[in-house]
């Protein structure tokens, strides 16, 4: 009885040699398909696989998909190949991008990098013999130099004994030189014979895998559907391959004449800011469908959006995930995206984002109060430690209509949710929201340059680093206590500050800064980052429970203040 994959295969599997791989990319037989993304891979990778084909080791399967005239997918061709002829390729990679690429590129001596085998790393002339692979030093063996020198990029003289990848296929005629020098080396024990055997045997074992090794490849068939190729592409996505959501909707929405990427490329140039925030493209794809379908789950982005739903609110929710980062650095304190306390708290953010433009003066300015209030208790709350797809949908759904009403219904953060002082008393360091969250309260609060003595900014105090109060060194000197690595126990202070306190008691640390900086500046920085500074204080007592007591208290306030929540005190410790 024939099997259904033999009657009717779903896809085709063979494999197809190195040689005949870069033959087919070099005449545009096989192309990318136009959406994917660029290559990204860097030398010491491509080095890596060179050296697993030398030691046919297994590098993966190839994602192929067939094509024919009735296709109308746009493609393109490998980075540093020919570009794509007016003749259809005949097949697109799916997958196998970055492996390809480093293969041609290493292979024709195109690119940026150039690639070299060290030959005499695989052969031990003593007992003239080649090297099994388990022996051979492989990050020593295949080298790369940029065509272009590098600063801060120390290139290797070129020998004789390194033979360019690019030349692999004139090895006989690079092997006769190299024989004629060993046999001249006095150091070398070798004949120009004995040489060419031994370098033969090294190249049937080493340099024939460069042009022989098969590389598995599995083929769709042109009649393989758009939405089966986005399927596909989410299953490779979750067993790990480098595909996200945003490149399979790139692929969904091509058909539809939406190209996702020039989309993000213009937003990005338009906005500097996403860039600067590391905002993903798929976070914009989110917020399009909060809007749309009222929903971030991946199921409902992946499914349920369409082509004119991008059409209609791609600029405005662009804008609106710059207008948001303007808005958090400007007021929250958000110096940079290394303090963000969480990224996707700005989806459904942007999402609202432009119903607060067309209000008037007033009406916006409490629009925004109420976002950056949102903002903080979200934070605050923990609410998107976990679940936060689904709860990006359950706060536009009440943001949308609180934002601009407030007797609606708010977020659940702001109006259910409580804030536990205990939480905030005892959270450490790898508490990141809690941890970003107030060092971006203190900064909103005006903290001030202890060097300076002016307010910090993004621009004002860029040098500035979380350091200890309490050094962790001091702590460690005395009898066990509470951790070091309380949140509570770091502040944004500037390199020359830190050197002051390095390890010592604060007591001792705060008479020399009041003598660096005066004393009445001094207490007002220390009063800026939320640090209680009085004769009694624990930081001049050098008492580290009383101080985290202290310093609770205040930071509470400020927390109370950006929320708008009441904190309840009950702390144990």
């Amino acid at each position: 009885m024939t099997s259904a994959y033999e009657s009717d295969p779903i896809f085709q599997t063979h494999p197809l040699q190195v040689l005949n791989l870069v033959t087919r990319i070099q005449s545009s037989e096989i192309a990318l398909p136009d959406f994917q993304r660029d290559f990204v891979w860097d030398p010491t990778r491509t080095a890596e696989l060179l050296g697993s084909i030398m030691s046919r080791y297994p590098v993966g399967t190839l994602l192929f998909w067939e094509q024919d005239k009735e296709q109308s997918f746009a493609s393109r061709s490998f980075d540093g190949a020919p570009t794509t002829s007016l003749n259809l390729p005949s097949v697109l990679v799916l997958d196998g991008q970055q492996r390809l690429t480093s293969l041609y590129q290493a292979l024709t001596g195109s690119g940026d990098e150039r690639y070299f085998i060290k030959v005499d790393e695989f052969v031990d002339i003593p007992s003239r013999k080649v090297r099994e692979v388990a022996d051979v030093d492989f990050e020593k063996a295949i080298f790369s130099m940029p065509v272009a020198p590098k600063a801060g990029r120390r290139s290797q003289a070129l020998l004789p004994s390194h033979l360019p990848i690019a030349e692999v296929h004139q090895f006989d005629q690079w092997l006769d030189d190299y024989a004629d020098a060993l046999e001249a080396d006095p150091q070398t024990p070798l004949t120009a014979r004995e040489a060419k055997s031994l370098y033969r045997e090294m190249r049937d074992k080493y340099i024939s895998p460069l042009k022989t090794y098969g590389l598995p490849v599995l083929t769709l068939p042109s009649s393989t559907s758009m939405d089966a190729v986005c399927t596909i592409f989410e299953t490779l996505n979750r067993t790990g391959k480098p595909l996200g959501p945003f490149e399979l909707l790139t692929a969904r929405f091509f058909r539809q004449g939406v190209n996702l990427r020039d989309l993000w490329d213009e937003a990005e140039a338009n906005h500097r800011s996403l860039k600067e925030f590391r905002i993903d493209p798929y976070n914009v794809l989110q917020a399009i469908c909060l809007r749309a379908r009222g929903s971030a789950q991946r199921s409902d982005v992946l499914k349920k959006l369409t082509g004119d739903d991008i059409n209609t609110h791609w600029k405005s929710v662009t804008a609106g995930f710059a207008g948001v980062i303007d808005m958090i650095q400007s007021d929250c304190g958000v110096t940079s995206q290394k303090w963000l306390p969480y990224g996707m708290l700005l989806t459904p953010m942007a999402a609202v984002w432009e119903q607060q433009k067309d209000l008037k003066p007033l009406d916006r300015s409490q629009a925004l109060r109420r976002l950056q209030q949102f903002f903080w208790a979200s934070v605050f709350t923990t609410n998107y430690d976990q679940g936060a797809n689904s709860q990006m949908g359950a706060d536009y759904s009440r943001l949308s209509k609180w934002i601009t009403a407030a007797e609606e219904e708010a977020p659940e953060a702001v109006s259910e949710l409580p804030i536990n002082a205990a939480t905030l008393r005892t959270a450490t360091v790898r508490r990141k929201a809690l941890y970003s969250g107030l060092i971006c309260l203190l900064v909103k609060n005006r903290a001030a340059d202890f060097h300076t003595g002016q307010s910090m900014t993004a621009t004002r105090s860029p040098e500035a680093e979380s350091h200890h109060i309490f050094p962790k060194s001091y702590l460690a000197r005395q009898p066990a206590g509470e951790s070091s690595e309380l949140m509570l126990n770091r502040s944004l202070i500037d390199g020359e500050t830190n050197r002051i306190i390095a390890n010592h008691a604060p007591s001792t640390y705060i008479e020399k800064m009041k003598a660096t900086y005066g004393e009445q500046r001094l207490a007002d920085v220390l009063a800026s980052h939320a640090i209680a500074s009085h004769e009694t204080s624990g930081l001049l007592r050098d008492n580290y429970t009383m101080f985290l007591d202290e310093r609770l208290e205040i930071v509470i306030q400020l927390v109370e203040e950006a929320t708008g929540k009441v904190i309840q005190r009950d702390v144990t410790h």
